[in-house]
């Protein structure tokens, strides 16, 4: 009997020392049990509730990395969609209007050609003052620009569009050996043929265009012409003929162009400008 009573001793002193403590899960949150009815008062007054759903809902949301719109891809996202809008809307148009797309190509890029190599020149004309004082005032020629866009324009863009229709008719593929056959035909053939024409009109353009003058100015720069571009022309025949898809090869060729027409328009108006 005194073991029986002291066991219940012992069960009524755990339950009462279990009741002046709060158990808690290890991984979860809970509120500490009531183990009596008038005590629920006073724990909801010291026990703050925790809801841990909002708590993981918010964790998560804080590992996961936002893009803001001072980062340099949130800047720049709005240039890229009007870049793509663009390149998509002029693949559009040489599949509609190749000629007159790739006409009004190779007429923005002349203007701009003749315009930069008239930049590097600084053509100058001395005024005087007084019999002491001269001032050197640059004077941009728009007659010879306009000139120039207009042989991009109404020549190069339809000439380069029918050239390479006709090239690869007689030569397909985009094999080495067919790469350099179409590479020495166009140093054969098509760029002589452009630069003649484009001497031409820098002669009419200056108002010194006779059948004697232009083939005399034939004889004078095209060879060097010619050589300077056989170091320049082929190499962008290799990567176009290769890599370029046929529909934009005239294109990339007027993007390379605007180089070539700039040291082109210096030659070409070269004696032209001695003789003014």
């Amino acid at each position: 009997m005194r073991i029986f009573a002291l066991l219940l001793c012992l069960c009524w002193r755990v339950e009462s020392l279990s009741a002046s403590f709060v158990v808690r899960n290890p991984t979860t949150f809970k509120l500490p049990q009531v183990p009596r009815g008038g005590q629920l008062s006073e724990l909801q007054d010291s026990e703050e509730v925790i809801d841990l759903d909002a708590v993981e809902e918010k964790t998560q949301e804080s590992s996961v990395p936002t893009l803001k719109s001072s980062s340099p891809m949130g800047i720049l996202s709005p240039l890229v969609l009007a870049v793509q809008a663009a390149g998509s809307s002029y693949s559009s148009a040489l599949s509609s209007a190749p000629i007159l797309t790739k006409s009004i190509t190779a007429g923005v890029t002349f203007f701009l050609s003749d315009y930069t190599a008239q930049r590097i020149e600084k053509p100058k004309e001395k005024t005087e003052k007084d019999k002491k004082i001269s001032a050197e005032v640059s004077k941009h020629d728009w007659t010879r620009t306009l000139v120039s866009c207009a042989v991009g324009l109404f020549y190069f863009g339809p000439a380069a569009h029918m050239w390479y229709e006709w090239i690869f008719s007689i030569l397909p593929g985009t094999s080495l050996v067919s790469t350099l056959q179409k590479a020495a035909l166009g140093q054969m053939l098509f760029g002589p043929s452009f630069t003649c024409i484009f001497f031409a009109t820098s002669l009419m353009q200056s108002g010194q265009f006779s059948i004697g003058n232009w083939i005399q100015k034939i004889k004078k720069d095209l060879p060097g012409a010619w050589l300077s571009g056989s170091a320049f022309w082929p190499m962008v025949d290799l990567i176009s003929y290769s890599l370029v898809p046929i529909k934009f090869i005239p294109v990339f060729i007027n993007l390379m162009s605007f180089i070539w027409t700039i040291y082109l328009s210096m030659v070409a108006n070269r004696s032209a400008s001695t003789k003014k």
